[in-house]
């Protein structure tokens, strides 16, 4: 490709993934991270919504918070950013618009444009129906990831819907995650439980900016339990910040000895099972979930199963139960909550997908062992 004065221009391959992110989570980067190696994409653009014209009145937290959580979340990986051609313009957001600015600019730098729009096979059955979509497919591709629930693309139904268009799409493999922001908001709300579903930074900026907490007419009939003190809201209805929130009773409860003792033994535990890589992190003065985070490998759905059970019942025979158990081994992770210490379970690549020790890069490591 040359340019107007007949230079070769270089080629810009580059991943776009729009949305509210309303908040954005783990599942964004994972996905984000499999374009990017599948396609080869030298970057990834992460482009908040301005105006959704599909979800007005729904988006609940202002573009400017959106904009810095994405912020947080891409911080450290020089192959994501953040594009902010959305929302710094009036009016709505159509996708097409939006991925024209972004050749525009492209070539604006001297470069040629190839451009994936990221898309979920969830999405990919509505683009018939976006904002002419024809106008978008000829200024990118569409990169089509997995989601649970929802076919693979079906060839017929993409040359029907898109006559001629079809080698635009492309489908690839991703991490099939059942992460929504719709759910987040609902759990935060509920207060119930967020872990393993957004990065730490984006965890406290919700809770130090009190985001997605109900908005209350009149005090409840019946209290309702909170199973995350850091988003749980305070009485007065402002968000926590400098305060902790007082240590649940079900985590004191668990046993008497230190946490980081308990720590200590679970990786004991996992070493019997032959657990791979494990490292135990140091969250205190981090967050208010946990104090420590055990993180290890199995190289089997059948090892995954057998380290979280040996786990488990090992500690039951010292008198001390989890309380509580998310995941399965089928999906290449488990995870059990002792409390003040919380047991990730991975495959490996399911572990370099959720990343947890970059996320909580500021935890303090006191042991690996490989």
């Amino acid at each position: 490709m040359t340019g107007e004065a007949g230079e070769a221009r270089a080629i810009a391959r580059i991943g776009i993934l729009g949305g509210t992110f309303d908040p954005v989570h783990l599942g964004h980067l994972a996905i984000a991270e499999a374009a990017r190696t599948t396609l080869d994409l030298e970057r990834v653009l992460f482009l908040p919504a301005g105006t959704p014209p599909h979800k007005r009145g729904e988006v609940d937290a202002p573009a400017a918070d959106r904009v810095a959580m994405v912020e947080l979340a891409i911080s450290g990986q020089p192959a994501f950013e953040l594009s902010r051609v959305d929302v710094d313009r009036p009016g709505p957001s159509y996708t097409a618009d939006s991925v024209e600015r972004i050749a525009a600019a492209e070539r604006a730098a001297g470069r040629e444009p190839d451009l994936f729009l990221i898309v979920s096979a969830e999405t990919l059955a509505e683009l018939p129906e976006w904002h002419e979509p024809a106008r978008l497919l000829a200024t990118s591709r569409i990169a089509v990831v997995p989601r649970p629930g929802h076919a693979r693309p079906d060839p017929g139904w993409i040359e029907a819907s898109f006559p001629g268009q079809a080698d635009r799409i492309v489908a690839i493999d991703g991490p099939r995650l059942a992460i929504s922001s719709t759910d987040i908001r609902e759990r935060i709300a509920a207060g119930r439980t967020v872990r393993r579903l957004l990065p730490a930074a984006v965890a406290r900026y919700i809770v130090d900016h009190g985001l997605y907490q109900p908005q209350r007419q009149s005090p409840p009939e019946e209290p309702q339990p909170v199973t995350d003190p850091a988003l749980a809201p305070r009485p007065d209805g402002l968000p926590r910040r400098e305060t902790p929130p007082p240590v649940p009773a079900r985590a004191a409860a668990v046993d008497e000895r230190s946490s980081l003792d308990l720590a200590r033994r679970v990786v004991e535990l996992a070493e019997d099972k032959k657990a791979a890589d494990i490292v135990l992190l140091d969250l205190s003065g981090l967050t208010t979930m946990a104090d420590y985070f055990v993180i290890c490998s199995g190289g089997s759905e059948r090892q995954i199963a057998a380290i979280a059970d040996g786990i488990v019942g090992g500690l039951r025979d010292e008198k001390i139960r989890p309380i509580g158990r998310e995941g399965l081994a089928a999906s290449h992770w488990v995870l059990v909550d002792f409390g003040s210490v919380i047991v990730h379970v991975f495959t490996p690549p399911e572990r370099d997908f959720y990343q947890l020790e970059k996320h909580w890069a500021e935890a303090k490591t006191i042991l690996r062992v490989q």
